[in-house]
């Protein structure tokens, strides 16, 4: 699977190294959409500072445990499965934000989604696999934002209040639609 989702604001190269039938990428997409509309709502509750791009690109990886081990053993040092992986196409876009306009479109980055890592989480917290999955996804966007929870408390603090208002806005589109 190698694919582009268009969405409102998001586009999203998809690669994965994990099957799934046509319905779950259908699913999938309707949810990446889901996830655009929260993320538009989220710039304007102040996510960012200052005017947005028009187009925000993200490329997206959907893989296994081998895989996502060894991208963090060669990146991080970290010889361990982890949930989702993120790589900024800026160091740190929270400071660029309030000195340079993105008017056109942004690239934010890279991520990975380890996809046997968030059924157990999806099990672990009780949860569905798409409300897990979008959880990484915004969580993973946060890091491409420049926010890093490991990094300081307050960065932890400002991530799970956007995660919170993610899930929120996106409990609200999911009642809305009843289709999910």
């Amino acid at each position: 699977m190698g694919h582009m989702n268009k969405h409102q604001l998001l586009e999203i190269d998809t690669t994965s190294t994990v099957k799934f039938s046509t319905t779950e990428l259908k699913k999938m997409n309707v949810w990446l959409n889901y996830a655009s509309v929260t993320l538009e709502k989220l710039i304007t509750e102040g996510l960012i500072k200052g005017k947005g791009p028009k187009k925000i690109r993200i490329s997206l990886l959907l893989c296994g445990d081998a895989r996502i081990k060894q991208i963090n053993r060669e990146f991080r040092d970290k010889d361990k499965v982890t949930d989702v992986l993120s790589f900024p196409s800026n160091d740190d876009l929270i400071k660029t934000w309030k000195t340079q306009s993105f008017d056109g479109e942004l690239f934010l980055g890279d991520l990975a989604i380890c996809i046997p890592q968030l059924k157990r989480q999806a099990r672990q917290f009780n949860i569905g696999f798409w409300d897990e999955f979008v959880h990484l996804f915004f969580h993973g966007v946060l890091h491409l934002w420049g926010y890093d929870h490991e990094r300081s408390a307050k960065d932890e603090v400002i991530m799970q209040k956007w995660e919170d208002r993610a899930m929120e806005h996106l409990s609200v589109l999911k009642k809305k639609a009843k289709t999910i």
